[in-house]
């Protein structure tokens, strides 16, 4: 029998406009991920808190080890020596977003499979707009939650 929880992390973003294609915040650890004993996991959704109500096009690339994130609101561009660790991505459209008067939440279903370096729980993350440009009004406006079945 799997164990499923929800681990939230709040990246720091720039109060201000952001350009299609950057990083939004910084390194996203998302701790305890993957069982000590196993190493792998399935992420069945993502769920984004917009607090300023941007509803961004945001993909969310996932590593099975840390890597150098890109700075906030610079352009999306890994190394090519992260971009062999990278597990995927996981899509968050527009279309996900629920309304609400000053903020919304973005709830994407997925079945997202990962096996992460030996010996690690951690899975690393950063987030990057698509064909967004949104822009923040307070660095806590986003909130990350996935929910890991380990």
């Amino acid at each position: 029998m799997s164990k499923s929880t929800d681990i939230s992390v709040v990246p720091t973003v720039t109060v201000g406009a952001y350009s299609d294609g950057d990083a939004v915040g910084g390194l996203l650890t998302f701790v305890n991920a993957a069982s000590v004993y196993k190493g792998d996991g399935k992420i069945t959704k993502v769920v984004i808190n917009d607090n300023a109500k941007q509803a961004a096009h945001l993909a969310l690339a996932l590593f099975d080890r840390t890597f150098t994130a890109m700075a906030d609101n610079a352009v999306w561009d890994p190394t090519d020596a992260d971009n062999l660790n990278c597990l995927g991505i996981i899509d968050i459209p527009v279309a996900a977003y629920g309304p609400g008067a000053d903020n919304n939440v973005a709830y994407v279903a997925c079945d997202f499979n990962f096996v992460l370096v030996a010996g690690g729980t951690s899975l690393f993350g950063q987030l990057y707009l698509i064909t967004s440009t949104p822009t923040y009004a307070a660095v806590n406006d986003i909130q990350v939650t996935i929910t890991v079945e380990r």
